[in-house]
């Protein structure tokens, strides 16, 4: 069995809440808030969180995922309807730009915000993400999404291994030149182009996997793995266990997609209680909404409000709360603009 539909939105609610907290809590806590547990001298807060950049390769191999599912269901209308999802996410980025970055920034003149005209302007097109610096990913994965038809092509037509091994050296040269050599120009359109080329390259590899595992029947074939196992909740749990000991180990976010598919996949296995399912499910409708406008409240604006709380659960059930209120004012507001532009 492949993954359903319900699994991957609830992939992609568990991306967002591990997005929050690692926004939240891989930092110095001296001063922002309180952990009651320590591993050695670092907060166990600060491990979770470590493990908590699987949250873009999470994202990254569901929307692969279900990109190649609808390429291969129908091939034809494929690009008119990624034509339609480009229009929807920018209508959807546009209300929370206006919103937070524009009326808010406004009303409580916050420095910077709204800016000038430029600044505006290349935070509407999605070029720059200088009002909020994780929308780096939404132009990322608007290239990921106009760019798929081409990469599914080759998908169907080459060795998965020789083409698996390619991203993953293209992965790495990317990481590279974002991390440890940026800006290597002197000239910003240069530079620009370097930092979304890097940020494409590694965003490649997790989105191409979704793929690939759909291809090849990934999940199936774990599932039937997993089916002799007597106790499998428990050994997928140990397993994603392991998995945060070596993001521990090794702290580099480099090894984020490597560790972010096994965990989704064991993910998939575990049976869920029926409160987390439920859960999951309301939370998937407003996983994008909730990373567009997390860092809004945890940094922008209202930093000492959310880390009043002063204790780790207390200040991540706020910026939920507070992420999610925002976004279902957000989404009746883009169902509203939706259905007068016939777009819904």
């Amino acid at each position: 069995m492949e993954i359903t539909v319900q699994k991957s939105n609830q992939l992609k609610a568990v991306a967002a809440l591990m997005m929050l907290c690692l926004h939240l809590f891989n930092r110095q806590y001296q001063g922002l808030f309180e952990p009651l547990f320590f591993v050695g001298t670092q907060p166990l807060s600060f491990y979770i969180s470590l493990f908590c950049d699987a949250s873009v390769p999470i994202f990254c191999f569901v929307s692969g995922y279900g990109l190649y599912f609808k390429f291969h269901k129908n091939a034809i209308s494929y690009g008119k309807g990624n034509e339609l999802r480009v229009k929807k996410l920018y209508i959807n980025y546009w209300i929370i730009l206006i919103l937070f970055a524009v009326i808010l920034g406004y009303l409580i003149n916050a420095k910077g915000y709204p800016g000038n005209a430029t600044k505006f302007l290349l935070n509407f097109s999605a070029l720059e993400s200088s009002y909020n610096s994780s929308w780096w990913f939404f132009f990322t994965y608007l290239l990921l999404v106009v760019s798929s038809t081409v990469l599914f092509r080759l998908i169907d037509q080459s060795s998965l291994v020789l083409l698996l091994s390619i991203f993953v050296v293209f992965y790495f040269f990317a990481f590279y030149f974002r991390v440890y050599q940026p800006n290597l120009f002197n000239n910003g359109l240069l530079n620009w182009l370097q930092r979304q080329l890097s940020l494409f390259g590694t965003s490649l590899l997790p989105f191409s996997i979704g793929a690939i595992a759909l291809k090849a029947r990934w999940n199936t074939k774990l599932s039937t793995f997993f089916a002799s196992i007597r106790y499998k909740n428990a050994v997928a749990l140990f397993v994603i266990f392991l998995l945060v000991v070596i993001h521990g180990l090794i702290p580099n976010f480099v090894i984020a997609p490597f560790l972010a598919v096994p965990f989704l996949f064991l993910f998939i296995q575990i049976k869920l209680p029926d409160c987390v399912d439920t859960t999951l499910n309301y939370i998937a409708p407003h996983a994008t909404n909730m990373w567009l406008v997390h860092m809004f409240f945890y940094l922008t604006y209202f930093e000492t409000f959310i880390y009043s709380l002063n204790y780790v659960l207390p200040i991540y059930l706020l910026l939920i709360l507070c992420s999610l209120f925002s976004s279902v004012i957000v989404n009746k507001i883009n169902h509203f603009v939706l259905f007068k532009l016939k777009l819904s």
